[in-house]
């Protein structure tokens, strides 16, 4: 049997891979070795900047009546006293907000969205190898009926930190593995916390996390005590009596529906790709859940790949332009785990400030610092600069407003290139010629109001996925030139000027 794209997986990475190749024109096969879906909390909190990327995935509807928003999230001290607070109001996004929901609930709104067009997760479905082979990959399946060999052209492995596609590449997750062990949980509890607000509290034994879901549930992440040995996951009365003990108050922990116990890790694969096999997700990048970017990472991983691949599929971009997924996916990688580290030394640095008797405080900040650090939990300042498929023309030197995210990307729709830039600017005709179908150009008056991206008299061509692919300033017969280069660089033209 052939398959254009395996995606190997059923978790958010592989299903939002799946509905992105769908609406960029191109239908995968998606296999998942698990027996059915499954029904646990896991990763929660989807930050603004993915909200913006579901959104131009004309999907966001669902996510948003099912989750509940959180505004702030407050790290918190001895008797429930604020140390810090971040808050999302102003950090330039639509979504001034987390959308929090449980992992299964996300899965279930990917799935559903999929079998709405006619495409099923064959569960029960387990890859044993991937090989080469002419003239792509060759994958053996097993399922229920027996073995199954299939021919695919590329393979997105999004099935997890045990990834068979990685182990395919002969790659590994290379990091670190933080100190100390860590259970997280799904239940009800009682305390005195504001509306759409997260929880981190702080005391000389450890930490607790507690981040709001819907119908007046939480997520939970609280440290084992160091003595802790049990391989058996906790009762309630025996996770009741930790979590009192890390809050310094009682918590009153009830209908608990799901616990586990988990590691945390910094860990990410030295490469993504080998041209034909693609890692995204947890196959690709581990970072500690106090971040909250995880999952979001998937989410981003997802985006890039399909709007590149679904491309080349159709014949109308160079296949060298999926070289650039591990470039500029292996950048952002870097970003998450930087974040994420942070987030977590933060936390366990006032733990240990705790332990020695101290008063937990953080240094004293500013507004402009809030907001920076605001959007760099919201992954808002996520950027490609650097990458192949950025570039400037004219007065701009530093590159600084190059493969940044598009702050007016939600007005732009469909799947193509967007070239916003005005209607008197010279060598359109020959862009419209050239680039018919493949980039949509735009008058500049209609942004003047909506972002500051675009410079007055300038151009800005925005990606598929939302980022700015390339600025001129001005836009005059030169940069339109070198515009038109840097398309060729990837794109295969449509139509040749006569």
């Amino acid at each position: 049997m052939h398959s254009t794209v395996l995606i190997v997986g059923a978790g958010p990475a592989g299903l939002f891979a799946a509905c992105e190749l769908l609406r960029h024109g191109v239908r995968p096969r998606v296999v998942e070795r698990r027996l059915a879906p499954h029904h646990e909390a896991r990763g929660t909190a989807l930050q603004p900047a993915t909200l913006d990327t579901i959104d131009r995935a004309g999907l966001i509807e669902p996510f948003l009546r099912a989750g509940v928003r959180i505004r702030q999230v407050r790290m918190l001290g001895s008797g429930l006293r604020e140390i810090a607070s971040t808050k999302f109001a102003g950090i330039g996004c639509k979504y001034e907000f987390q959308c929090s929901l449980p992992q299964w609930r996300t899965e279930t709104i990917l799935r559903e969205h999929l079998q709405s067009v006619g495409v099923d997760i064959e569960y029960g479905t387990e890859v044993k190898s991937i090989e080469d082979g002419p003239p792509g990959l060759q994958v053996t399946l097993e399922t229920g009926g027996g073995m199954e060999r299939l021919a695919a052209a590329y393979v997105l492995g999004a099935g997890g930190a045990h990834s068979v596609t990685r182990h395919s590449m002969q790659e590994h997750l290379g990091g670190e593995t933080y100190d100390g062990r860590y259970i997280v949980a799904d239940a009800k509890i009682r305390l005195p916390f504001p509306a759409e607000c997260g929880n981190v509290i702080v005391g000389p034994t450890g930490f607790v996390l507690f981040s709001p879901l819907p119908d007046e549930r939480w997520l939970i992440f609280v440290n084992r005590d160091g003595t802790d040995t049990q391989a058996e996951l906790p009762t309630e009365d025996a996770l009741g009596a930790l979590l009192n003990a890390r809050a310094g108050t009682n918590v009153d922990v009830h209908d608990l529906q799901w616990v586990s116990h988990f590691k945390m890790h910094k860990r990410a694969a030295e490469r993504l790709s080998d041209g034909r096999r693609f890692l995204l997700g947890d196959a690709a990048h581990l970072s500690s859940p106090l971040g909250g970017e995880g999952l979001n990472s998937a989410f981003m991983d997802a985006a890039d790949i399909a709007w590149k691949m679904a491309l080349v599929i159709r014949g109308a971009a160079r296949p060298s332009l999926l070289d650039s997924y591990a470039i500029e996916r292996g950048m952002a990688d870097q970003h998450v785990l930087e974040v994420s580290d942070e987030a977590h030394s933060s936390v366990m640095d006032l733990v240990a400030v705790c332990h020695g008797g101290g008063a937990p405080t953080v240094p004293p900040s500013n507004a402009a610092a809030d907001m920076a650090a605001a959007r760099r939990r919201s992954m808002l300042d996520v950027s490609y600069a650097g990458s192949v498929l950025v570039g400037q023309a004219g007065e701009i030197l530093d590159g600084s407003a190059t493969g940044i995210r598009f702050a007016a990307c939600r007005h732009l729709r469909g799947t193509g290139h967007h070239l916003i830039v005005p209607n008197d600017t010279p060598r359109l005709d020959n862009l419209r010629q050239r680039w018919d179908k493949l980039v949509s150009i735009i008058d500049a008056s209609e942004f003047e109001r909506m972002s500051s991206d675009v410079p007055d008299g300038g151009a800005v061509l925005v990606r598929p996925d939302g980022f700015i692919g390339f600025r001129a300033d001005p836009s005059d017969a030169m940069t339109m030139d070198a515009l038109d280069a840097h398309l060729a660089t990837y794109l295969i033209p449509r139509a040749h000027p006569g």
